[in-house]
């Protein structure tokens, strides 16, 4: 059967062993259940925690199938050559510890039924108490051809290409951010906190507080996970 859709925050808090200051958390994974992206997430032992109704279509597995297995073993991931990406050792989970930007990149993913479906695959960090502590959301979009592949580890380029994201939204709040917030933004995406962010763009910590209140107001959200959210979801990151 099929995990019901309408989950309250509670359960999610309760699902994910969530603390009550992460209520934020739940609530994003709440609504990441109504995502028409297929999406699923991973905690830092590589296994599944949420999995939306999206994720069940594109690759036949129901919730509760595939929550509470390993990403490796339940998907087989491997890049578009046919080398096995998803392993014990994921270099995503390996970039995700050195709190780095993930980039998009390409994936090839097994079906319940054992077929392969070439997805593009975004990535953000989700930090939920300690800096050992962060979920991996994983959303999905099919795609006819592989991209072209570039090295997982490859050093994440400038902000320029999230900028130019920004000022072509069609969402006018995405479009108030300058270009430095939406550096920031990209930071946040990548799990790192306000002292990290400050020491990386050798600012005060008073200042990038600044920088991360600015970017709440414009996009008129209550909290940083929120703006991850949005930017997640207007593929500005």
């Amino acid at each position: 059967m099929i995990a019901a859709i309408f989950v309250t925050i509670g359960d999610w808090r309760r699902r994910l062993n969530l603390a009550d200051h992460d209520e934020e958390l739940a609530t994003l994974f709440q609504s990441l259940e109504h995502s028409p992206d297929a999406v699923f997430v991973t905690d830092r032992t590589n296994h599944i925690v949420f999995w939306n109704e999206a994720a069940r279509h594109m690759l036949g597995f129901t919730a509760d199938e595939a929550i509470g297995g390993h990403c490796d073993r339940l998907l087989g991931g491997s890049d578009p050559f046919g080398n096995r990406y998803c392993t014990d050792e994921c270099p995503i989970m390996r970039i995700a510890n050195r709190g780095e930007i993930v980039r998009n990149f390409s994936l090839n993913l097994r079906t319940k039924e054992s077929q392969h479906v070439v997805t593009q695959v975004s990535v953000l960090q989700l930090r939920a108490g300690g800096p050992d502590d962060y979920y991996l959301v994983h959303m999905l979009r099919a795609n006819a051809e592989p991209a072209e592949q570039r090295p997982i580890n490859e050093p994440v380029s400038s902000s320029r290409p999230r900028l130019v994201a920004a000022r072509e939204s069609i969402d006018v709040r995405a479009r108030k951010l300058t270009g430095r917030e939406v550096e920031v933004l990209g930071m946040l995406a990548a799990g790192r906190t306000t002292p990290e962010i400050a020491e990386r763009l050798h600012i005060a910590q008073l200042t990038a507080r600044s920088h991360i209140q600015n970017i709440l107001e414009k996009l008129e959200v209550h909290s940083k996970v929120e703006a991850v959210a949005f930017a997640f979801q207007k593929n500005l990151i």
